[in-house]
C-alpha cells in the first residue's frame, strides 16, 4: 500500500548537499549548530565540527574573517580575547599570531579552561566537514566575501555550503546577482519579515532563486501566511532560536521548558530549519516530534 504525502520516508537529514537538504520535498527539521557544537567543545572549533556530527546535526554555523596578512580564519568576535588564550583585533595581527592562541573551552571567557586546539582557518573546517556535514559561513565583513567564495570553489565543497549575507528587500535590483560565483555556490539571503509583506517580499527576492532564507519576524503569523509563496518558489525557512536573536519568546531559553510553544510552533509555521545552541535538547524534540517540516 502506497505510503501517503505526508508519511513518505523522510530524506537522509545528514546528507551534506545544501541544495538537497534545502528543497521543501525533504520532509525533516534541519538542526542547526550554532558555532558547531560547542557546549561541549570550544565554539567554531574543529572539535565541535566533529561533536555535531556525532550528535547527528544537519549544518554547522561557522564565523570567518581576515587576519592582517589576508589568511581567512574561523572565530566570531573581531579580537581573541574571550574565546582564545591570546588577545588583540585579529584584523591588525598577523596570521602567526592568531595561530599561537589556543581555543578556550565552551564559549570562553576569562575563567574558562583552555584547550589544545588553535583557532581554525576557514580552510581546516571545510575540510574537517567534507562529505560528512553541511557549513553554513557567516562572513564577518563584507570585504572578506570574495575570498570566502574563492576558498569553497577552490576546495571544490560548494555544493554542501551555504553562505548568508544580508539584503536590502527594498532594493530594486541586487549587486550580488552580478558575483562571479552567484549560482555557482548556494546562498541565503537574510531580511526581516515585514507585516501582511511577507508573500510581497518574497516576490521580490525571486531572482536570488534563494534555497533558504533567514528571516526576524515581529509575529509568527506573518510567516505562516506566506506559504504558498514559499512552496512556489521552493523555499525553507530558517529561524534562529539563541537567545540573543530576539524573536519575540520564541529563543532556546523557553524552548528548554517548553519546546511545544517554541519549536512546535515555529514547524507549525512552516519553518524547516532551526539555528540552536541546544544541540542535545533540539535532536531530542525532533525525534520525537517527526514529520513534515514546512
Amino acid at each position: 500500500m502506497p505510503l501517503s504525502e505526508n508519511r513518505r520516508p523522510a530524506l537522509p537529514s545528514f546528507s551534506p548537499d545544501v541544495l538537497a537538504m534545502a528543497s521543501r520535498d525533504n520532509p525533516a527539521i534541519l538542526t542547526i549548530a550554532h558555532r558547531g557544537f560547542w557546549k561541549a567543545t570550544a565554539e567554531n572549533s574543529i572539535a565541535s565540527i566533529e561533536a555535531a556530527i556525532a550528535a547527528g546535526v544537519d549544518m554547522v554555523e561557522i564565523d570567518t574573517q581576515s587576519t592582517a596578512d589576508g589568511h581567512l580564519v574561523v572565530i566570531h568576535d573581531t579580537t581573541l580575547d574571550r574565546t582564545t588564550t591570546g588577545t588583540g583585533v585579529i584584523a591588525d595581527l598577523p596570521f602567526d599570531v592568531v595561530r599561537r592562541a589556543r581555543l578556550k573551552a565552551g564559549a570562553g571567557g576569562a575563567d574558562a579552561e583552555a584547550t589544545l586546539e588553535p583557532v581554525p582557518t576557514l580552510e581546516d573546517i571545510l575540510e574537517a566537514a567534507r562529505g560528512r556535514i553541511a557549513v553554513n559561513i557567516d562572513t564577518k565583513f563584507e570585504h572578506d566575501l570574495p575570498a570566502v567564495m574563492e576558498t569553497v570553489l577552490r576546495l571544490g565543497i560548494a555544493s554542501q555550503v551555504l553562505v548568508k549575507t544580508d539584503i536590502d528587500i527594498d532594493a530594486t535590483s541586487f549587486p550580488l546577482l552580478e558575483a562571479d560565483w552567484f549560482g555557482r555556490i548556494p546562498h541565503m539571503p537574510m531580511f526581516r519579515v515585514r507585516k501582511d509583506r511577507f508573500a510581497e517580499d518574497l516576490r521580490r527576492i525571486a531572482p536570488l532563486r534563494a534555497p533558504m532564507i533567514e528571516v526576524k519576524f515581529d509575529a509568527l503569523e506573518d510567516v505562516a501566511a506566506a506559504r504558498d509563496e514559499l512552496v512556489r518558489q521552493n523555499i525553507r525557512v530558517w529561524i534562529n532560536t539563541l537567545d540573543v536573536s530576539h524573536c519575540l519568546d520564541y529563543n532556546d531559553s523557553w524552548a528548554l521548558i517548553d519546546p511545544q510553544a517554541v519549536w512546535t510552533r515555529l514547524r507549525e509555521a512552516g519553518v524547516g530549519a532551526i539555528q540552536t545552541d541546544e544541540i542535545e535538547a533540539f535532536r531530542a524534540w525532533t525525534l520525537r516530534n517527526d514529520g513534515d517540516a514546512a
